[in-house]
């Protein structure tokens, strides 16, 4: 989930969103946890495969500069044990057509395409990218954007947004191409309709075609629902294997149908349109897995048992990537790893840490 999406679903309280908590309190020292470790994630780049790439999403605070990146960076290694080859960076505050083409993280005023280039053999940036414009957005009747999209009216502005991130550097980006779209909080929201959802997958398969028209591009598409969020069947918005590469999930603390009661990983796991129908979908299609956001919850605390489920999960599937949510929103729901959080910053460190 965005940072103005985290805004967006703690108001509107009827979007069972996993990301965001509610203003609740459990235990989650009640849970079980294991003190089985795995072999440190790598620090190779992200591939269609089981690379197991370690990325993060910063806690910039509106605050990015190269210099301030790097100190972030350095700072969650020293403190987890890892080595961060990937950063999170989200584009979906674009108003205009023109903005979608050329957005923030392409300059080197911010950092992000710098780090990249100072070592461009390994590090990537994974990319939440809209299908349109905040402009364009009608959550309650997107079929007129997506009729367009669908005709192919919007194939241009994705060549043209390619071509922008090749010239900055970021032709190995990872592209989270309107992630979330399940859930009603997301300007390009498939809709509830079949015939909606069809024509949103439609529209994901243009702009992937119109990606690819971008000359030196090596994009990794991945399609990336969030857990359980509307319950809508994958095969409705899917578009289809020759559109995507690495399949994610996005998968907070909290089961999302009971929000305000302690849950086992197990039963976050086994919720509807959770990570084990995930799982099975992934292997069905014959493609890679990855977290791209994933995350405890400032109400719900320190949960050791929650990480260790997503690192065994991680260790022992074909998931290309990972991206800790490390961001703190007071009162809207996300915990950074640290002193507040001792246990899970432990398994933390036993499951994708070096030592």
């Amino acid at each position: 989930m965005t940072l103005i999406s985290l805004v967006v679903a703690a108001i509107v309280l009827v979007v069972p969103f996993s990301a965001v908590a509610g203003a609740s309190s459990h235990a989650p020292t009640t849970r079980a946890t294991t003190t089985t470790t795995s072999e440190p994630a790598s620090t190779e780049s992200i591939s269609a495969g089981a690379s197991r790439g370690q990325c993060i999403t910063p806690d910039v605070d509106g605050t990015s500069s190269l210099a301030y990146l790097q100190s972030l960076v350095a700072s969650f290694d020293s403190l987890t044990g890892t080595t961060v080859s990937c950063l999170t960076a989200y584009l979906d505050n674009a108003q205009t057509w023109w903005q979608w083409q050329h957005p923030w993280v392409t300059s080197p005023v911010d950092g992000y395409s710098t780090w990249v280039t100072q070592d461009s053999q390994v590090r990537q940036l994974v990319l939440e990218t809209d299908l349109i414009p905040q402009g364009l957005a009608n959550v309650l009747h997107p079929v007129k954007w997506e009729r367009s999209c669908a005709a192919g009216h919007y194939d241009g502005y994705a060549t043209t947004l390619g071509k922008s991130l090749v010239a900055a550097g970021l032709q190995n980006s990872a592209i989270r191409l309107g992630s979330e779209m399940n859930g009603e909080w997301e300007s390009d929201f498939i809709g509830t309709t079949v015939g909606e959802q069809k024509l949103w997958a439609k529209c994901f398969a243009n702009e992937v075609t119109g990606l690819r028209r971008a000359k030196g591009e090596h994009f990794l598409i991945v399609w990336n629902p969030n857990a359980c969020a509307g319950n809508y069947p994958y095969r409705n918005y899917y578009p289809g294997n020759a559109y995507v590469n690495i399949l994610g999930i996005d998968l907070y603390d909290e089961d999302c149908h009971t929000p305000y009661t302690p849950v086992t990983f197990s039963q976050i796991v086994s919720e509807p349109y959770g990570l084990a129908h995930f799982e099975a979908f992934a292997a069905a299609k014959g493609k890679p897995m990855s977290f791209p956001e994933w995350g405890l919850l400032a109400s719900f605390g320190d949960d050791p048992a929650y990480i260790s489920g997503v690192g065994n999960a991680f260790d022992t599937h074909d998931y290309a990537f990972e991206s800790y949510f490390d961001v703190s929103t007071p009162g809207l729901g996300t915990l950074p790893l640290g002193p507040t959080t001792p246990l899970s910053l432990a398994a933390f460190q036993q499951w994708f840490g070096s030592t």
